[in-house]
Parts: C-alpha cells; sequence; structure tokens
C-alpha cells in the first residue's frame, strides 16, 4: 500500500508541476506578444482612427 500511495503522489505532483510550467510558458508568450506589438506600435496615443498600420518586419 505504502508503493501505490507514494507512485500516486509522485504522479499527482508530476501533473501540478506540468501545469504550472504550462501557466508560466503561456504567460510568457502573452508578456511577448504585449511588447512586440508596443514596439511596432508608434502612435499609440493616438485614436485608434488616426493611428497608421503598424511596421512590417523585413
Amino acid at each position: 500500500m505504502k508503493k501505490v500511495t507514494s507512485i500516486l503522489a509522485v504522479a499527482i505532483m508530476t501533473i501540478g508541476m506540468a501545469t504550472s510550467i504550462i501557466q508560466n510558458t503561456a504567460s510568457e508568450f502573452d508578456f511577448m506578444n504585449d511588447i512586440s506589438k508596443a514596439l511596432t506600435c508608434n502612435d499609440c496615443s493616438v485614436p485608434p482612427d488616426d493611428r497608421r498600420p503598424p511596421k512590417t518586419i523585413a
């Protein structure tokens, strides 16, 4: 019974760690998208109707 309990505990811990890593990776990609949008926006303080389209990356 001890082996089953320890295997179950390790499995639950592994699932928890994997979930945490996936969430951190997803938030990191969101952060990178926010930074890239901020860097490409030249006139973000202008109302949306008056803005130019963002620069394209060559």
